[in-house]
């Protein structure tokens, strides 16, 4: 008896700790007493009915009449007996059923909720984690410098440092306010536009950056495509698909950007001869702060918010990204957009 009392006091402390499951149990209460007070409302009329028509039916001949009424009220007795028993069997598997549909139903109505905080939770817990490594790098420059015992190059080296690590910062500040807007993006900041001509002007931007790391960007551009969506948001999305296929790339290798008209959309091609994705991260690419292993991490230098920014801008969109990737062979992203009006 005191372990199950132990048990219960454990389970009970745990459920007041997880705020999902004492939701859960508070509803599945109160659909349940709301179920019972109907059934006793609903019980207490039955049985009073039954037994005021029983006994406004009662009539008495004879002379015998006092025999006769004492049987017909041990009759009537035993008859409510029965009818309250049944009653009281009968509500109780009633809201037994109830409680346990009731605790179903309340976990499914929460389970949406429960997964939008789990991933915030996890969201915070990783963008703290990613903000503690900057920081410490230059608290502990600056500790460098006020202690005062560095040599100009040293001084220089640890400004550097610093200004790295506040640029990989405020990079992971816009990444993480564009996640957070996501959700109110509307499709007023649409219009018409050349998505040759702006991804044309993505790969010139990134072929100086391509030169330093000796990859080699092939064009494979269909010209006068155009679409209907955010120049902006698109623009960052290319910005980001071209710098990953550089930097997860080896040395002399190659990126092949193509576009080509489909019916009702445009399809996007990106791909690299890089160092590829394994089958088992693959299913986790689009995650946040997701980084595939300690290569990427190192090669890219970002947080692992790119592809979640880049899945978040095509579903704004109402396209479709898929990539596929062999590890050691290279990696491809495929992206479909419609172009959101009638081309001719």
């Amino acid at each position: 008896m005191k372990n199950i009392l132990k048990q219960f006091a454990a389970w009970a402390t745990s459920s007041r700790s997880n705020p999902f499951l004492w939701a859960r149990l508070k509803l599945t209460a109160f659909y349940t007493g709301g179920v019972l007070i109907v059934l006793i409302i609903f019980s207490v009329a039955a049985y009073g009915l039954f037994v005021k028509d029983i006994t406004a039916n009662l009539e008495y001949e004879g002379t015998d009449f006092e025999k006769e009424a004492s049987i017909e009220m041990q009759i009537i007795e035993k008859a409510e007996g029965q009818l309250r028993t049944a009653l009281i069997t009968v509500d109780g598997i009633i809201i037994l059923f109830i409680a346990g549909f009731s605790y179903y139903l309340a976990g499914k109505t929460l389970k949406p909720l429960e997964s939008v905080y789990a991933r915030q939770k996890k969201f915070i817990a990783d963008a703290a984690h990613e903000l503690r490594t900057p920081l410490a790098v230059m608290k502990t420059g600056s500790e460098a410098v006020l202690s005062g015992d560095n040599s100009k190059q040293e001084y220089k080296k640890i400004i550097q440092d610093s200004l790295e690590e506040i640029d990989y910062l405020s990079a992971m500040v816009d990444d993480l306010l564009f996640l957070a807007r996501s959700d109110n993006l509307v499709k007023t900041e649409f219009s018409k536009f050349n998505f040759s001509r702006l991804l044309h002007r993505q790969v010139e931007l990134m072929a100086s950056y391509a030169d330093k790391k000796n990859i080699t960007i092939k064009n494979k551009i269909e010209d006068e495509l155009y679409i209907n969506g955010n120049k902006a948001y698109l623009k960052r999305l290319l910005a980001n698909l071209i710098k990953n296929a550089i930097d997860y790339n080896k040395p002399r290798g190659e990126v092949a950007v193509s576009l080509r008209k489909s019916k009702g959309s445009v399809e996007l091609k990106i791909s690299d001869t890089g160092i590829g994705i394994s089958e088992n991260d693959l299913k986790h690419i689009f995650s946040r702060f997701y980084k595939a292993d300690q290569a990427h991490s190192k090669q890219s230098g970002g947080a692992g918010l790119g592809l979640s920014i880049a899945e978040e801008i095509v579903k704004l969109h109402q396209g479709a990204v898929n990539i596929s990737s062999r590890q050691g062979e290279g990696t491809e992203v495929a992206i479909s957009l419609p172009f959101g009006f009638n081309f001719s």
